[in-house]
């Protein structure tokens, strides 16, 4: 029981360390991107990278087994990692190819550690202490965001240009170790197993809800990565001013932590609806003060989906195991990322296209969950189970073709880099031996 306390305060202590090392890399990074010359376009284009590498590490995840293993040691090293790969994003962003690899290894490197700590928590804690932990993390992390967020706007607004943006990302990469280090103190960690086989309605459940969440997160992706562009180019606000919206968000997000926890399942339908009418309210907003009380419905929205996805794998666990539990919570970012990013950058010449995207994702998302999810559905118990079945089906089905599909096309371009690589190799040893035999008089 001791042991088990002590878990729990280490992983909510991580939250605060952790939480304020993503908050100032997560925001302070499109904003770096943007000042140095990169466009809506670009950003896309490197998050649609991202979540194409991103899907096809979660799919390598899913295929290993977890049985006997202590977590800990993977869960260490990926941590560590992460910090590094982000971090190294400065010294490599004026050249744009280093920057797509370096950002798609940053961003890919996020799903193992998302992956091990859910693994961590629901191998750990029961499913109440698990909310409880959930909360205690959120409320931390939001107050870590928080000084993390007046640390970025202080900087961005009284250093000079040249400077600022290096020893921000020091700063977050310091603090992000601290966080590693505490992980070290924890006990051993053995992965828990399915009670029964998968199949069934808990199965039906987590791959209904796991679609809802690509949706949603597709529609929040897709804000996100053209807020600040949006705010920046269109509105011609500084970069302060940018910080000041995430800042906005994160203050509120401690607050819709502590009233999401207590809520029944059913009242987290509002956070989809709010989610999906957001992205519409930020494109025809031309104020740029408007976007402050936006930034606070956003938060609304995306702390109530993000927890109810949580709390539904949470119930289940025991049913799917906690690595089923675990990919399917960590890579639906990467999913919705890869899908939204590519779907956005082909229409991103006309940024309000992006924004009636994102749209589109949100409210597929909400008739989703109104009539395809026991928890939030306004039709008969009946209707649902139907729904729910038929949704369950279809999405495999697309998403086992397109995992398909990615991989497939991966291998056949990497076969074709090594034949060009050894074509070009061949062609250099022979113009070499040509070369040699003219010096030579041969």
């Amino acid at each position: 029981m001791v042991s088990l306390r002590r878990s729990f305060w280490i992983m909510v202590f991580e939250a605060f360390f952790g939480g304020f090392y993503f908050i100032v890399t997560r925001s302070l990074t499109p904003i770096y991107l943007v000042s140095i010359g990169y466009g809506l376009g670009d950003l896309l284009l490197f998050n649609c990278f991202a979540g194409l590498s991103s899907l096809l590490i979660a799919q390598y995840l899913k295929s290993l087994r977890y049985s006997g293993i202590d977590v800990r040691v993977p869960l260490l090293i990926v941590h560590v990692l992460e910090r590094i790969f982000w971090f190294s994003i400065p010294f490599l962003s004026r050249d744009k190819l280093l920057l797509t690899i370096v950002y798609s290894v940053a961003m890919l490197s996020s799903v193992p550690t998302s992956f091990f700590l859910n693994l961590s928590f629901y191998s750990l804690f029961s499913n109440k202490m698990y909310r409880r932990l959930l909360a205690g993390r959120t409320v931390l992390s939001s107050i870590a965001s928080v000084i993390g967020q007046a640390v970025v706007i202080t900087v961005l607004a009284f250093m000079e240009r040249a400077k600022k943006f290096l020893l921000l990302y020091y700063i977050a990469f310091t603090v992000g170790l601290i966080a590693s280090i505490l992980l070290t103190l924890l006990p051993e960690i053995r992965a828990r197993e399915p009670i029964s086989r998968s199949g069934g309605e808990e199965e039906v459940r987590a791959i209904n809800i796991y679609f809802l969440l690509v949706l949603l997160l597709s529609c929040s992706n897709l804000l996100s990565i053209s807020w600040i562009p949006r705010l920046m180019r269109d509105l011609g606000v500084p970069d302060y001013f940018a910080a000041l919206v995430g800042f906005t968000q994160t203050i509120s997000n401690i607050f819709m932590s502590m009233f999401w926890i207590r809520q029944r399942f059913i009242r987290y339908r509002y956070a989809v609806a709010g989610l999906a009418v957001t992205p519409l309210l930020v494109s025809i907003a031309n104020n740029p003060y408007i976007h402050i009380p936006l930034a606070i419905l956003y938060s609304f929205s995306l702390v109530g989906t993000n927890f109810f996805a949580s709390l539904v794998f949470s119930t289940i666990i025991h049913r799917i195991g906690a690595p089923k539990a675990s990919i399917l919570l960590s890579s639906s970012y990467s999913f919705a990322l890869m899908i939204a990013s590519g779907l956005g950058y082909l229409v991103s010449t006309v940024p309000q296209l992006v924004f009636i995207l994102a749209c589109v994702f949100g409210f597929v998302g909400l008739v989703v969950a109104l009539t395809a999810i026991p928890e939030l559905a306004l039709l008969p118990p009946q209707y649902t189970r139907l729904y729910s079945r038929v949704l369950y089906m279809t999405s495999i089905a697309g998403y086992n073709f397109i995992v398909f599909t990615v991989s497939e096309t991966v291998k056949t371009t990497l076969k074709l880099l090594a034949l060009i690589f050894a074509l070009i190799l061949l062609f250099i040893i022979y113009r070499t031996i040509y070369y040699i035999i003219v010096l030579t008089g041969g």
